[in-house]
């Protein structure tokens, strides 16, 4: 037996943290009772905008923990765990999510197994795994041998428990060589757990060393998101580690339960199509084909495939929803950013019924739509009287709100009678609370979180204390928004995470992504490249050349990237297009190779003529609207993480990424100069836009906004659980 002695810190606590302020002083706060053994506590903090190193940083002082924070940009939590192997000093190394709990004194019951036991290579403990709405659920590691292919074949093929993020120490060296898999965001655990079983010696702790908290609805996305695309990124991982001595059969078993799994959550959400491709991968594995789940599996999507066919449940478009769109800005004909996604998303939710578009602000023109389902009007009159607002205070976000607007308003919603009333942001908030009792479903569109945007840019224009006192007022305003509406659209999973953080709400958030703009004059195939006889390379940056963060970005590629590119590229041609240009922009003008278009018609002759976007913002929400637009028409994308946040691009293959000035220059440069790479590039950004952001995929998004995806559902036979 191992005779305890005085303790040694020698055990590196390593944590992937991304937006995780509100847990992560919890998590630090169960690893107390065993700080005298632990030596440091890597905080790899990837990309958090939350104040996450803060919040940790602030709680490992308040628990003398010894942390390290190391801010880094990773975009997986694989990564995120390698990064923190290769820090690591300790003898032992220990994985803890940011969101789960350690018992108190579970590192020293793991310790002390592994000190017993001589040769082990990591002890694995008992776990309580939590779950919402449902009892906790004790998973007490059992069946461990001696034999480690048996181990290995043994945990692929589900018949020991999963081994937690938090319930297994391991021992540093043997670690060494084995990594997470960095590019899947499922089952990346069992591929680093499998690898170590197949090296390394377990030893088993029967107590419970670990609370986490289970996401459910999270790791649904996960597989209704591409999920042929998640399948083959799986199964990839999973054939290396063949060459690890995995046996190939249990390989093979892992991936047909995986595709199993995939394809049940898809028939729970009437995908059958997508779940009769999963299907079968299930069933090319002879352990599957014939049991009772799998035939159970395919029945269903027979059943719902012929329903479907012969009308027997109802038309998912809901022809007779009538929609209220409410916009600041006329959002046709759409121009910026903000308009782009009012009109998209007004062409998704006519194909349910008939929609109206309003704007606070007056429209220049009588042009209406092409699509006679939609129609378009404002709620002021240019050059009328100005009348008194809504509301005697409001915050800095809100927009002004003519009292006449709101009775012109009321008035169209009792002539229009719309099922829905979609309300643009919190700019408008003083609007929610009028069209609260007048509307059967009340949706507020949140193209940002403006409380994330003024944590962001307020110490760039102004005092600390006002962007402080911006940034509670917003909260704030969002928090009361939240109480009023029915549902809430964001732009991407980042914006989701991030109000959902703000206040514990039942209300729906609903992601509806921006979708390629004015998709319908585009071409489907990728146009031909354009010429190289008016300088080369043509780049552009288009958007609302108004609004701060677009400013400074324009500003940051006239002045500082632009000349690094002309360096090497003398023809080099820039050209800023969009409305509203601020005075600072105007100037830009001025410079060698910089051309202003001051709120373009014509967008596609600019697009056809570009051969790079290159988009620097340092600050901004949502998603970039305009990015997609570009790559839609085959124009190659050189970003800095923050421009493409939430559109989950791929770098090196779908976009390029770069963070400073001279990075985005010389990527410029070195695509500019390799014409095969710059095709290769130009076919990589179409197929990614049209695939992931095309008409389809808005139309689904928008219909699960609506609700129309709830009220549509047939009854479906329960699944039990796995």
């Amino acid at each position: 037996m191992n005779v305890a002695g005085p303790p040694s810190r020698d055990v590196s606590v390593v944590i992937p943290a991304r937006n995780a302020a509100a847990t992560i002083s919890g998590t630090l706060r169960s690893l107390a009772p065993d700080r005298d053994l632990i030596g440091e506590v890597l905080l790899i903090d990837d990309g958090s905008e939350d104040g996450t190193a803060a919040s940790a940083s602030e709680s490992a002082a308040r628990q003398e923990l010894p942390l390290r924070v190391v801010a880094i940009r990773l975009g997986s939590a694989g990564a995120a765990r390698n990064a923190g192997i290769d820090l690591a000093g300790g003898k032992y190394i220990f994985f803890l999510d940011a969101d789960d709990e350690v018992m108190p004194g579970s590192l020293k019951r793991l310790r002390d197994a592994l000190l017993d036991r001589p040769g082990a290579g990591l002890a694995i403990g008992a776990s309580i795994r939590r779950t919402e709405g449902r009892p906790d659920k004790l998973k007490a590691p059992h069946g461990y041998s001696d034999d480690r292919a048996g181990n290995v074949g043994a945990y692929l093929r589900n018949q020991l428990w999963p081994i937690a993020m938090g319930s297994a120490l391991i021992v540093a060296t043997a670690t060494q060589g084995i990594r997470f898999p960095e590019a899947i965001g499922l089952d990346e655990d069992t591929c680093y757990w499998a690898a170590l079983l197949a090296r390394a010696d377990p030893v088993t702790v029967p107590a419970p060393v670990l609370l986490y908290h289970h996401d459910e609805a999270r790791m649904t996305r996960r597989f209704l998101i591409e999920p042929r695309r998640t399948f083959l990124a799986i199964a990839l991982e999973l054939d290396r580690l063949v060459e690890l001595g995995v046996p190939r059969d249990a390989v093979q078993w892992r991936k047909a339960w995986i595709a199993q799994r995939i394809a049940r959550q898809l028939i729970k959400h009437r995908l059958y199509a997508d779940a009769a491709g999963m299907m079968r991968a299930v069933c090319a594995h002879q352990a599957f084909a014939r049991t009772w789940r799998s035939r159970r599996y395919l029945a269903l999507i027979r059943l719902g495939r012929l329903a479907r066919g012969a009308g027997k449940t109802p038309p998912p478009s809901g022809r007779d929803r009538r929609t209220l769109i409410v916009c600041y800005d006329p959002a046709f004909p759409p121009t910026s950013g903000a308009d782009l996604r009012n009109h998209r998303n007004a062409i998704a939710a006519s194909q349910f019924g008939a929609v109206h578009m309003v704007s606070i602000r007056p429209r220049t023109g009588v042009e209406q739509p092409r699509d006679t389902r939609i129609r378009v009007g404002a709620l002021t009159v240019e050059g009328e009287p100005r009348s008194a607002s809504i509301g005697w205070w409001r915050t800095s976000v809100e927009k002004r709100i003519a009292r006449s607007a709101l009775t012109r308003l009321e008035a169209l919603v009792t002539s229009f009678r719309p099922d829905t009333i979609v309300v643009e942001g919190i700019a408008l908030f003083k609007l929610l609370a009028p069209l609260r009792p007048l509307a059967r479903q009340l949706i507020l569109d949140m193209h940002n979180v403006e409380s994330h945007l003024a944590a962001q840019s307020g110490e760039d224009t102004r005092s600390e204390r006002a962007a402080t006192v911006d940034v509670a007022a917003y909260k704030r305003l969002e928090r009361q928004a939240m109480k009023l509406v029915d549902r809430i659209w964001v732009c991407s999973g980042q914006d989701r995470d991030r109000l959902a953080a703000l206040a514990r709400s039942n209300v729906p958030i609903d992601i509806v992504p921006n979708g390629i703009p004015r998709m319908e004059d585009i071409p489907p195939e990728l146009p031909t490249p354009p010429p190289e006889t008016d300088g080369f390379p043509v780049i552009i940056f288009v958007g609302h050349l108004g609004y701060q963060p677009n400013i400074e970005a324009a500003e940051r590629l006239a002045r500082r990237i632009l000349p690094h590119i002309r360096a090497a590229l003398p023809r080099a041609r820039l050209i800023l297009a969009g409305r509203y240009p601020k005075p600072a922009v105007r100037a830009l003008s001025d410079l060698d190779g910089v051309q202003l278009i001051d709120s373009p018609a014509d967008m596609a002759s600019l697009l056809c003529g570009a051969h790079l976007s290159i988009i620097p913002l340092s600050m901004g929400g949502g998603t970039r609207i305009k990015i997609l637009e570009a790559m839609a028409w085959g124009v190659p994308v050189i970003a800095t993480p923050l421009a493409v946040e939430g559109l989950d691009l791929i770098d090196g293959e779908e976009m390029l990424l770069a963070e400073t000035d001279a990075d985005l220059a010389a990527k410029a440069v070195a695509l500019s100069l390799d014409p095969d790479r710059l095709r290769r590039q130009r076919m990589a950004a179409h197929d990614a836009a049209w695939s992931r952001f095309g008409p389809a995929a808005l139309r689904n998004a928008v219909r699960s906004g609506l609700g129309l995806a709830e009220a549509s559902r047939p009854p479906v036979p329960p699944m039990s659980h796995q």
